[in-house]
């Protein structure tokens, strides 16, 4: 009589009850905690760059650099956390970015930066108060446009209204309106009525601040008690300022502002120009904060603009710019679509090989697995919400979790065929396959540990990613150990029916199978153990090839692939000399050449690409358009063919200092392009000339492009020098800068504050008497005692050449250098190395101050492999201790471990297949790979080991363990590539960041299939065989020294 199986395994079998509550609590559980869970577009990084900002109206770029920046830079000398300090030195203003070091956290470290730069006592008077923060982390929702034909005040008057109504919203806390151009009133007093008047700046000014205003004067102390007086004069509007007094005349007649000066109620100087779809637009930008739910946040505002769509203007529209939304709601879909196809799938794929109620029970460690993640995916351990990085986690483990269940499933139905079933069979077959199928998938989950224990600014991301894994892993083990056997228990052994055509099927599959094993596989793994070491030596040629096709370059390497934008852009940078009508200009061209190239795709192909264009000047010298995309399977063309066309359809752009296309999701878009290169030094000219040297030779490589530099175009400046008439009459060089500013900048008189908003009340010259150089001829100086005099016979004026922008970098003058890379014609990293190795060393020989170095992308890369390099040798050292536990030898986990390298060529071979290039998103597909491809190989060792001490031969045990594993190694390999097969061919966009990590996945284990079934016995004799000639060698040398001690005694 067999003696009844007991365990925790034998419980839950027996015990079918509690594995089905157990089932229903993660499947409930999990279902419930998924609709709870927050959703957001990246999981949330922390900050580590703080931001010093510093205003110094009217000041230049060496005055911003030696009054604030230097001084800045001194305050943070030696101020523990900080890595990297750049700095900005701006006309008017001064920006100071600090990177921390990672191991400190950025609060600690801004709280000492605030009080350095709160104790810098030694500031230039006029600069307003720096500004010291670390940037929160909020996410996108939405970018709002209202858009319409009416002039910007009214579109602007009515956005605030708008703004105000969705910050209301509930649920709604951050809202930013983008609306141009602050208001401004402006007080305009030509020089004429200047000197008729006998007025300067200052005595408008001071008009203003003693006519205008609010003030309280006093109390009066009553029987009654005290009443408070008051004084309200403050005027708010043009006509208002009109109105104030400016001077006494003798017989008591007053002249008023408006007399004297032209009062302009409207926007602070410079153009407005924001066009979307040709009509005046203003930008909303909707975020969230980091604990917010951004799908919760769009629905909000979604019904808000539902709701607001009837009252608005006829002419005036309020509609989504960009939705980013869109992406997560798109991979939520797609992970679903592809999920339930791949199950289905997987699920024929096991019903050819295994009965039918198998196969579900199977498979339903899928569901378990991922509604059991969502169950603690919030718990404070773990803290992970539904974003991007742990939605690819779940497609990327899509694959995987059934094969636990698989191995185990596979290994009970064979006991019940060999004894028939029974529970004590069930749980048998169970328990001879439970210690190393266990120890298999710990190895996986080894494998993405250390993905979250990653530090840094993009740690979230790993650990979002490797989290995911982990917990889906668990609850695969939870699943086929405890809740598997009881249904497989359950389940009555009926007769199939011979008629049926699936048993048919199956039976063919199954006979042919068995056919495979024994008349193919077992005399040519018979065949392959007898040629072992040639076996061997083939297979590390195949390493050898695999590892010169990607030194060679015949198998590329980028970063980050190239996925087509759904909103590609034109972004220009005009010469710092350019006007604004130069840059309208420059941008009217490029707006029509985009609608020149829609026509001629839609003449030619039938169908629009754009479906909104929008238009924005940046500032006085930049100018962005951005076309929105029609949906992806209505375009005729895909985004990288559209701005091609864009490219050969440029017109020439005179003034145009930089020109950059955005077509690429991981590319384009900041200023340090695919490759960059940082060049220090003291001197500006050096600095000049060695980066003009750099650039040409970048566009001398194939496949760079866009190169471009941090330098600002050399701009003309005007220099004052006092003559010496200036200092006999008691100015001083400040009066005169300052009354010159006051001119052409003006003289704040006051600040006002008009509907929440604050507005600046300004005084200065006419437009007319400010347009040209030769205006500063007519300007007239005030002397300390009142007299008047031309600022030609104070000061000479001379024109000389200037600079905008000084950027330093740890307290060094540099100068960045950077290029966009074609990767389908080149390797930026490879592009970098070379440039970096062999053209600068020689080029900086003549300049011996000049440093330089990689940066940007590329150097970020460089780090993010290396990182991914150094937990990847952590992964293989826990694997390795996982699998050295239940084999108990030192050796045998090395045989095991010897298939991972395979794993990579199959990954390799697989990109290679499908024409794809290798990123850095394969490399996450790589390491999944690694955990994988050992569960089969560690599973058939430990066959070999039990067939050994049952007594068979080693060569007897090897092929016994290969043809025993030959099916669950077949069905966990196919089920695996079978899953993600769907999001292999998947075209959507939404799926393009992806498919690299499941091409590595999916084609990596299929190539280890044949590697655990052909090489690992072959590798296992060949240890036999160095054991046994060790064993001789080295037990030899010990009897001659026993018998030598011996003879000695």
């Amino acid at each position: 009589m067999e003696t009844q199986e007991k365990g925790i395994i034998a419980w839950f079998a027996r015990n079918p009850v509690a594995a089905n509550l157990l089932m229903i609590f993660v499947l409930v559980g999990g279902l419930l905690t998924a609709f709870t869970i927050q959703k957001q577009i990246f999981p949330q990084n922390k900050n580590y760059w703080l931001s010093i900002q510093a205003v110094y109206p009217g000041a230049a770029p060496q005055e911003v650099e030696e009054g604030i920046t230097i001084k800045v830079e001194e305050a943070m000398e030696g101020l523990e956390g900080i890595k990297r300090l750049i700095t900005y030195s701006n006309r008017g203003f001064s920006q100071t970015w600090i990177e921390v070091d990672q191991q400190y956290e950025p609060k600690d470290v801004l709280d000492e930066v605030k009080m350095q730069v709160d104790a810098i006592s030694n500031f230039p008077s006029g600069m307003e108060r720096p500004i010291v923060r670390n940037e929160k982390n909020e996410q996108d929702v939405m970018l709002l446009t209202l858009n319409g034909d009416m002039d910007f005040k009214e579109l602007k008057k009515l956005g605030n209204t708008l703004h105000d109504e969705m910050l209301a919203l509930p649920g709604v806390n951050l809202v930013n309106f983008n609306s141009g151009l602050d208001y401004e009133i402006g007080i305009e007093v030509s020089p004429d009525k200047l000197r008729e008047y006998g007025l300067t700046f200052r005595d408008i000014s001071s008009a203003v601040q003693s006519f205008s205003a609010n003030m309280s004067a006093g109390q009066i102390r009553s029987d009654n008690g005290y009443i408070s007086m008051r004084v309200e004069n403050q005027a708010y509007q043009g006509h208002e300022f009109e109105q104030l007094p400016l001077i006494t005349l003798e017989d008591g007649a007053q002249i008023r502002l408006g007399d004297v000066a032209k009062i302009s109620d409207g926007f602070e100087e410079g153009l407005m120009y924001s066009l979307y779809n040709g009509r005046n637009s203003l930008l909303y930008e909707v975020m969230a904060s980091k604990d917010q739910d951004i799908t919760k946040v769009a629905g909000v505002i979604k019904g808000y603009l539902k709701e607001k769509e009837s009252q608005l203007p006829q002419n005036v529209k309020l509609e989504p710019f960009l939705d980013f939304t869109y992406y997560l709601e798109g991979r939520l879909n797609m992970m679903i679509e592809n999920m339930v196809i791949g199950g289905i799938l997987v699920m024929l794929m096991l019903a050819l090989f295994l009965r039918v109620r198998l196969a579900f029970w199977v498979m339903m460690g899928l569901p378990v697995s991922f509604l059991g993640a969502f169950l603690l995916m919030p718990m404070g351990f773990m803290d992970i919400t539904i974003n991007l990085a742990s939605l690819f986690a779940f497609i990327l483990v899509l694959g995987i979790v059934v094969d636990d269940a698989i191995v185990v499933g596979e290994s009970a139905h064979a006991e019940i065929e060999k004894h028939g079933h029974s529970l004590d069979n069930v749980v048998r077959g169970v328990k001879r396959v439970a210690v190393p199928a266990t120890f298999g998938v710990l190895t996986t989950i080894a494998a993405f540990l250390p993905q979250t224990l990653s530090t840094g600014p993009e740690a979230a991301f790993s650990k979002a990613i490797g989290g995911v894994i982990i917990l889906c892993l668990i609850f695969s083990l939870i699943e086929s150990k405890l809740i598997l056997p009881a249904h497989l228990a359950a389940m009555k052994d009926k007769p199939s029916n011979p008629k049926n055509p699936l048993h048919r099927l199956r039976a063919g599959m199954d006979n042919g199978l068995k056919h495979f094993i024994d008349n193919i596989y077992r005399p040519f793994i018979d065949k392959c153990i007898h040629y072992r070491y040639t076996v061997i030596v083939g297979f590390i040629c195949i390493l050898i090839v695999s590892a010169g096709l990607f030194a060679g370059g015949f198998i590329k390497f980028v970063a980050n692939p190239k996925i087509p934008h759904d909103f590609p852009s034109i972004q220009v940078e005009m010469n710092l000399s350019a006007s604004e009508s130069a840059t309208l200009e420059t941008a009217n061209k490029i707006e029509k050449l985009v609608w020149d190239v829609e026509k001629k795709i839609e003449e030619e192909y039938g169908q629009v690409m754009v479906k909104n264009l929008s238009v924005n000047m940046n500032g006085r010298t930049n100018a962005s358009i951005r076309a929105i995309l029609v949906e992806p399977h209505l375009r005729p063309i895909d985004t990288f063919e559209l701005s091609e066309m864009w490219r050969e359809s440029m017109p020439p752009l005179p003034g145009v200092k930089s020109l950059n296309i955005e077509d690429n999701v991981f590319g384009g878009g900041r200023d340090d392009g695919d490759i960059s290169f940082r060049l220090e030094g003291k001197n500006k000219e050096t600095l000049r000339e060695v980066a003009a040297k750099l650039k040409a030779k970048l566009r001398t490589v194939e496949g760079v492009g866009d190169v471009n530099d941090s330098m600002q175009s050399a701009t003309d400046e005007i220099r004052l020098e006092l003559k010496p008439l200036a200092y006999s009459m008691g100015l001083t060089l400040s009066d005169v800068a300052s009354q010159v500013n006051f001119s052409y900048y003006g003289l704040e008189a006051q600040r006002i504050l008009r509907n929440g908003e604050e507005i600046k009340v300004m005084v200065r010259y006419p437009r007319e008497h400010r347009n040209a150089i030769s205006d500063i001829q007519d300007v007239r100086i005030i002397s300390p005692a009142g007299a008047e005099i031309p600022l030609v016979e104070v000061a000479d004026i001379n024109l000389v050449e200037g600079v905008n922008r000084i950027r330093r970098e740890n307290a060094k003058r540099t100068i960045n250098v950077w290029a966009s890379v074609d990767t389908d014609k080149a390797e930026p990293f490879k592009i970098a190395e070379q440039i970096s190795e062999e053209y600068l060393p020689s080029l900086l020989e003549s300049y011996p101050d000049v440093t330089s170095s990689i940066t940007g992308r590329v150097q970020e890369e460089m780090d993010s492999v290396a990182e991914q390099l150094r937990d990847f040798a952590l992964s293989l050292m826990i694997i390795f201790a996982l699998l050295a536990i239940p084999l108990r030898s030192y050796s045998q986990p090395l045989l095991i471990m010897s298939v991972i390298p395979f794993g990579v060529v199959g990954a390799v071979l697989g990109h290679m297949v499908l024409g794809m290039t290798m990123s850095g998103l394969s490399f996450f597909g790589i390491i999944a790979v690694a955990g994988v491809v050992v569960n089969d190989s560690l599973v058939m060792v430990d066959f070999v080991n039990k067939a050994r001490e049952r007594g068979l031969s080693i060569k007897d045990a090897v092929v016994e363990a290969g043809c025993r594993r030959f099916r669950a190694i077949l069905l966990t390999s196919l089920t695996t590539f079978i899953g993600l097969v769907p999001i292999i061919m998947e075209t959507s966009l939404q799926a393009q960041i992806v498919i690299p990590m499941a091409v590595s996945l999916a084609f990596g284990v299929l190539f280890a299939t044949v590697i655990t079934l052909i090489l690992i016995p072959c590798q296992y004799v060949a240890l036999e065989d160095a054991k046994r000639i060790g064993k001789k060698l080295f037990g030899r040398k010990s009897e001659e020294i026993t018998q030598a001690q011996s003879n000695l005694n």
